[in-house]
């Protein structure tokens, strides 16, 4: 009887998946596809400096890296105005000890997001940041829901503590972060919330997200969290991964769909 009945569960539920994971995998086929025409509409500009000898070697010494200024102001300000046009957008998401906040996901990215999603896949962003790693790199995969995102930050308390970004690819994987506001309640300054890195003994590093700036590391060797906003804070950040190698195992997909519930629910699972 109860074998008839598991039976009975399973079969449909199974069924259900496999259906939607097919229909998951056409949507990304759809979403790539579309994705070459939508980006030569838009016109994003980049005032990134050439990476200093000096820089290179920091970095290949400690994989973290900040530079002044990146976008043109037409560009952040055009990629501020769709996320505050798309706020609706946004998952908030709250656990407990480690995080509270907003993210706005890959796919809808893709779909009302096109600066943000043109500054992601820019060939000019992609190939600076290949000079300055020393190795080529390139957009982590379309099903990752966190290749591409925007981290809002919105509400008194949003932060998210000390972390380690894993790397679930087979190549080496890295985050670029890039402020369009950080601004304070008074309007005449940054926000509280401040990125840090944990460094051996007392004392960490302090890396300024101001509005424009750019902030590359390898996550999975640099500890590091986002102190809590105050109250009329408001910062709004571009997240963007990428990899050496995007390739994924799939015992690595499953971890890394775990992984990304802290951001977008359990949907992550199987979205």
């Amino acid at each position: 009887m109860w074998w008839t009945l598991l039976t009975a569960v399973a079969v449909p539920t199974t069924g259900c998946l496999a259906w939607h994971r097919w229909n998951r995998v056409q949507l990304y086929r759809r979403l790539a596809s579309e994705r070459t025409s939508l980006i030569a509409r838009q016109h994003v500009g980049f005032d990134l400096p050439s990476p200093a000898e000096s820089t290179r070697e920091a970095f290949a010494r400690e994989p973290i890296a900040r530079i002044d200024r990146v976008l043109t102001e037409e560009t952040r300000q055009a990629a501020l105005a769709e996320c505050a046009q798309h706020r609706s957008l946004i998952e908030r998401s709250y656990v407990p000890g480690h995080k509270k906040g907003g993210t706005i996901c890959y796919e809808r990215v893709h779909r009302h997001l096109p600066i943000c999603l043109s500054i992601y896949h820019s060939r000019v962003l992609q190939d600076y940041l290949s000079d300055l790693i020393g190795s080529e790199v390139r957009p982590t995969g379309d099903h990752d829901q966190s290749s591409c995102s925007v981290l809002m930050y919105t509400e008194a308390g949003d932060h998210i503590g000390w972390h380690y970004d894993h790397n679930f690819y087979r190549g080496r994987h890295f985050t670029v972060l890039i402020p369009l506001i950080n601004r304070s309640a008074a309007g005449d300054g940054v926000s509280q919330s401040l990125l840090k890195q944990q460094r051996p003994g007392n004392e960490d590093a302090v890396f300024s997200t101001a509005a424009n700036s750019l902030i590359l590391f390898e996550g999975a060797r640099i500890r590091h969290c986002a102190t809590p906003l105050g109250d009329g804070e408001l910062r709004i950040m571009l997240s963007m991964t990428y990899a050496t190698d995007s390739r994924i195992r799939l015992s690595h997909e499953i971890a890394r769909r775990i992984k990304d519930t802290a951001f977008f629910g359990v949907r992550a699972l199987w979205d």
